[in-house]
């Protein structure tokens, strides 16, 4: 393959320190840090464990959009690749071009999807104490710390060696053997680019599992909101699921996906008001502050799947005394007004959860990207209407402005479409 072809179309992060602090500051374009090539290297395997997967789908997450403004917390710099520019994206769907001489389990022609998380048995690491317990989100590979010896060397691609992987957005993608997962034949393309974004809320619902009796809080109607209220009710889940939604079709996909209610208020002594009706609390309202649902009614888990600042403060207000807060949503931004207080005052528990790992279902330890695609197969159906657009990938730009526009668009999940042309 590598031989017949040299180049190949990709959308890359292009940065440097005096770009970024440009942009920072308000200079330059929507698309400033973006570069795009139809020229760009195909990769190359260099290693026999080594996997080339060509790209039928990529989808946009907003931590992509995130990277565009550089509206990132230092502590994201954690995922930066060594590498510029570099192809952007994680969330695709493919299928096998190319395996090296080491790889069984996969074959050319396969249709896969993309774990971007390395982990220690990928390399062939004995697995650190973070694999063992099945938190792959948390190998010391992820920042680039193996087995300490010269083996980190011997692999080539995207990061050299650790890092967050990606690709997503160029038309072939490097990776590791056990970074693909099989996707079942009966499974569109249009489902299974999801799974990514599907385990991100498989991994929060089943580590914070509500009781049958909770009233559950669903903060944010994108797609990790709308795949959190699907987690719920493919792992079995019959709680009762409040969704706050901003636009219509949020909030029709929310209805469909097993919201029992959903919540379009905006204002926030409304958005208050409705979630204590529907909890039947009562809200006190501080000298100096926003209102606070008081007592033991409220929300009795809220999973948070944006992850501001507002968010955070108005979770805290909102949830019950004795209650929990998941934050699955990832704003990047450092919070500066979230009056933790509130926390303490009402003993919540605040937790929060990154990607995915090894989970439990049906009383058997499952690598959630198989969890999400053997979910997928049992009911593909209500994953449909999801990914709202697809653009070819030399329309990104039009792809991310649809994103940029979601209620005019009514925009869900936007992907790069690499089967066309």
């Amino acid at each position: 393959m590598n031989e017949k072809r040299a180049g190949m179309m990709a959308v890359m992060f292009n940065y440097s320190i005096p770009r970024i602090a440009l942009k920072k500051i308000g200079l330059g374009s929507d698309f400033f840090l973006v570069k795009y090539s139809d020229a760009w290297p195909v990769p190359r395997i260099v290693h026999p464990k080594q996997v080339v997967m060509r790209t039928r789908l990529g989808g946009i997450c907003a931590s992509d959009l995130h990277q565009l403004t550089v509206s990132l917390s230092l502590y994201a710099s954690i995922m930066a690749s060594p590498v510029n520019p570099v192809p952007m994206g994680h969330e695709a769907v493919g299928t096998i071009e190319e395996v090296g001489a080491e790889v069984t389990r996969l074959r050319p022609g396969d249709r896969v999807v993309y774990n971007p998380i390395g982990r220690c048995s990928c390399y062939g690491f004995d697995p650190c104490p973070s694999c063992r317990n099945g938190n792959y989100q948390h190998c010391f590979c992820l920042l680039g710390i193996g087995d300490g010896t010269e083996r980190e060397q011997e692999y080539g691609g995207r990061c050299k060696f650790g890092g967050f992987g990606g690709g997503a957005f160029s038309e072939y993608l490097l990776g590791l053997e056990q970074q693909f997962h099989l996707v079942p034949e009966h499974v569109p393309d249009e489902v299974a680019v999801l799974a990514e974004p599907f385990t991100i809320a498989l991994h929060a619902v089943s580590r914070h599992m509500p009781k049958e009796t909770d009233t559950v809080l669903v903060v944010g109607a994108g797609i990790i909101g709308l795949l959190t209220i699907k987690a719920l009710r493919a792992l079995g889940s019959q709680c009762r699921i409040l969704a706050i939604a901003r636009y219509p079709v949020q909030a029709a996909m929310a209805r469909k996906l097993g919201a029992t209610e959903v919540i379009t208020e905006r204002a926030s002594r409304k958005l208050y008001d409705r979630i204590a009706r529907a909890t039947g609390g009562s809200l006190f309202t501080p000298l100096f502050s926003k209102p606070v649902l008081y007592g033991n009614r409220g929300p009795d888990i809220i999973f948070d799947c944006v992850g501001s600042e507002a968010s955070v403060d108005d979770d805290l207000r909102l949830s019950r005394s004795n209650g929990k807060v998941v934050i699955l949503g990832l704003d990047f931004n450092i919070t500066k007004q979230v009056d933790w207080s509130v926390a303490i005052w009402k003993e919540i528990d605040v937790t929060g959860t990154l990607f995915s790992g090894r989970e439990v279902f049906e009383n058997r330890k499952i690598d959630a990207f198989d969890l999400a695609l053997e979910l997928m197969s049992r009911d593909g159906e209500s994953f449909r209407g999801l990914v709202s657009h697809t653009f070819p990938v030399d329309r990104f730009r039009d792809a991310i402005r649809c994103i940029r526009s979601k209620e005019k668009n009514s925009a869900i999940k936007v992907a790069l479409d690499f089967r066309r042309g």
